[in-house]
Formats: structure tokens, C-alpha cells, sequence
């Protein structure tokens, strides 16, 4: 027996056809059948995203600046011991390369730290405006009678008609209520 993997924007496409198929007729006359949200889009244009946008992006430069300075001091050390190996004693460059070796495990771990405390900022600031957002979608998917509301930038989601975009309708309804 020969089995074939069916792809997930496929799996969605079937589910939604069952679906579609299954409403009865009276209901499917006052349904809109499927509408499409641009999250990102959502989220870099409603006021409460562009203000955590601000507020990770001082974090960010803060972070940058910091292993900026890292890195340049990282660079004069190399520079000097470049510079002063040929005059050094073999124990002495082996010890200078060893404290470079050093500092750069740490401007490393320094580099990792930054992007981790990144991910988290983002998490803990975006996870109660994507919360909200949720509801957003759901109060407008139940009052326009929705079946469905994906994501415009799902893989495998290929042509959206253009009625069917509720990104600016959800930005507005979300600001509204902020």
C-alpha cells in the first residue's frame, strides 16, 4: 500500500471545503464565506503595536550599542597582540591569544545573551496585544458571519480577492478599543 503525505495548506483546503459543504443553505445565505488578516500588518499599524515597536527598538539600539563596545574593544586587543607577537615571548603570545580566545567566548555568550533578552522582550510585549488582537478578529469574524479567517501570508495561501482583506478593518476595530 502506497501512502502519499498530504501538505498542510492542503489539509486546510480540504478542511475548509468539508466545512463549506456541511452549513446548511440558510446559513450559508447570511455567510461570508472566508476573510484573510495581515497579522504583521495588524501589528506595525495599530497604535498599541507601533508603541511596542518603539519601546523594543530603544532595547535593541541599547543592546547594539553595548556589544558595539564589546566588539571594538575585542578589535584593539587583536590588533595589538598582531601588532606585539613578534616581539613576545612564545608563553607570553600563547597567554595574550588565550585572553583573546576568552574575550571572544564572551563577546559571544554576550551576543547570544542580547538576542535571547530580544526574543523575550518581544514575547512579553507582544503577547497581550496579540491576545487582544484575537478577540478583535473573533467579535469581527462572528458579526460579518465569517466561516473562516486565515492568515494572508500563510504558506500556500496563493491568490486572496480583494473584499476578502480585513486588515484595516481589525486595525481600526482594535485602536478603538485601546
Amino acid at each position: 500500500m502506497i501512502q502519499k503525505k498530504v501538505s498542510y495548506p492542503a489539509l486546510i483546503l480540504l478542511a475548509t471545503i468539508a466545512f463549506l459543504f456541511s452549513v446548511s443553505a440558510s446559513t450559508f445565505a447570511e455567510t461570508k464565506a472566508i476573510a484573510v488578516i495581515d497579522m504583521q500588518k495588524v501589528v506595525r499599524n495599530c497604535k498599541a503595536g507601533k508603541k511596542a515597536m518603539k519601546e523594543l527598538n530603544r532595547k535593541f539600539e541599547s543592546l547594539k550599542r553595548q556589544l558595539q563596545a564589546k566588539q571594538k574593544e575585542l578589535q584593539a586587543f587583536k590588533k595589538d597582540l598582531e601588532k606585539k607577537a613578534p616581539l613576545m615571548s612564545e608563553e607570553a603570545r600563547a597567554e595574550k591569544e588565550r585572553q583573546y580566545k576568552k574575550m571572544l567566548r564572551e563577546f559571544k555568550d554576550k551576543s547570544d545573551d542580547a538576542q535571547y533578552e530580544m526574543r523575550q522582550a518581544e514575547a512579553k510585549r507582544m503577547e497581550p496585544i496579540l491576545k487582544k488582537l484575537e478577540k478583535v478578529v473573533n467579535k469581527i469574524g462572528k458579526e460579518k458571519h465569517y466561516l473562516i479567517i486565515l492568515e494572508k501570508n500563510m504558506p500556500g495561501l496563493y491568490y486572496v480577492a480583494p473584499g476578502t482583506d480585513i486588515t484595516q478593518e481589525v486595525i481600526k476595530a482594535f485602536d478603538s478599543q485601546s
